[in-house]
């Protein structure tokens, strides 16, 4: 339906003809509702970049269960930390490489799960559903980067 008016609009619009779509479908239209809504869904973004501002699940490293991630400030830095079954750790960089958001510790998929977009990483970050295409980086990078 969507396509029909579509091509009947821009066939009108070419020929410089009325046509009784041409407001609704207008990109510079502007309504309460759709005002309202964008101001909803902008506070929602920005709300998933407040955990740039937090401390962090934990203080330190050592604190992090077996088998469980938490994020760890290491100074200006956020670490996603994963304790493996032997007790090792496995860190890499929390900020997501889609658009920045902090990742979290998804403790039921053991996976880092970016709120803002909702990319997943593995618990050694490694991504398995985008929208990111490429896996958390190592802390060592990010460190590089900053």
């Amino acid at each position: 339906m969507h396509g029909t008016i579509a091509g009947l609009l821009i066939t009108d619009l070419i020929q410089g003809r009325e046509n009784p779509w041409t407001d609704l479908y207008s990109p510079s239209r502007v309504t309460l509702g759709a005002a309202t809504d964008f101001a909803r869904e902008a506070v929602n973004t920005a709300s998933q970049y407040v955990d740039w501002l937090t401390v962090g699940n934990l203080e330190k490293d050592e604190l992090v269960p077996v088998e469980t991630g938490a994020i760890v400030r290491h100074g200006l830095m956020k670490v996603a930390v994963y304790r493996d079954k032997e007790g090792a750790l496995q860190e890499c960089c929390a900020v997501c490489p889609h658009l920045g958001g902090i990742v979290s510790w998804n403790d039921a998929e053991k996976t880092w799960d970016c709120p803002a977009h909702g990319s997943r990483f593995d618990s050694l970050g490694t991504v398995l559903n985008g929208p990111a295409n490429e896996d958390l980086h190592s802390t060592a990078v990010a460190v590089a980067r900053e």
